[in-house]
């Protein structure tokens, strides 16, 4: 099966789950043990072949625990409603790294969430996404998702469990700079219209801000890259090549 009609088929998945209980219909799919060896049912997916199923899910505020649970089984092939994979065995690098790529797959539903909203709302007789100032806006909001959403894929490399505790560091670090000023820019964009608890965007930024802090915040990272950095006597520049 082509990764493409692997994602098409995750994300019709995740747009038809049931409100009530979902997981029924996940466990039917399959799509839980993605990550699982062939040997014990599954389909041994890489990270880089995850990250787009991983951005999907982190789009999709309404679905929580996917994720989280695909990577659960990799330790514990019943688990199933999983929320805290480190808890569950992960380890605090792959939990970072997954967190980061749901990060950045929310902010890109953030940014299309802010550029419809502005190519629609008028005010004073056209669309506000004409007012330089919201345009100057959605510039930085476009910059910042695009470097969580590199920084996460570059920490999306290799097997699961052999994910690299520094580049897992600067993604979830990077991500979480991005995601004050990307949920920051879309209420600003939107006004009060996104502070109600039932828009879709109080939906998306209250989880971005609950994954800004799972798993160890931006300054918790920060703080790890640089005891790494003045461990090495090869400067910073070997350390980022080792990266």
């Amino acid at each position: 099966m082509s990764d493409d009609l692997i994602l098409e088929q995750f994300t019709r998945l995740l747009d038809s789950l049931p409100a009530g209980d979902p997981w029924p219909t996940l466990e039917d799919s399959g799509f839980l043990d993605l990550l699982r060896s062939e040997e014990d049912g599954g389909a041994g997916l890489m990270l880089e072949d995850f990250f787009p199923l991983v951005l999907a899910a982190g789009a999709r505020s309404q679905v929580a625990g996917v994720v989280e649970t695909m990577v659960a089984r990799l330790k514990t092939p019943d688990a199933s409603g999983v929320t805290d994979i480190e808890a569950a065995g992960a380890g605090k690098a792959l939990a970072a790294t997954i967190t980061a790529g749901l990060m950045a797959g929310a902010m890109e539903a953030l940014q299309a969430t802010t550029i419809d909203y502005a190519s629609t709302r008028k005010q004073f007789g056209r669309e506000i996404s004409k007012f330089q100032a919201i345009q100057h806006q959605i510039a930085v909001m476009a910059q910042e998702v695009m470097a969580a959403r590199m920084a996460a894929q570059a920490a999306f490399v290799g097997a699961p469990l052999e994910v690299s505790p520094l580049r897992a560091a600067a993604a979830k670090a990077r991500a979480g700079q991005a995601a004050q000023q990307v949920a920051a820019i879309a209420h600003a964009v939107h006004g009060a219209i996104g502070m109600t608890q039932e828009h879709h965007l109080h939906k998306l930024t209250g989880a971005l801000h609950a994954w800004r802090l799972a798993h160890g915040g931006e300054t918790y990272w920060a703080r790890e890259l640089g005891r790494w950095a003045l461990g090495r006597d090869d400067g910073l520049v070997a350390l980022a090549r080792a990266m």
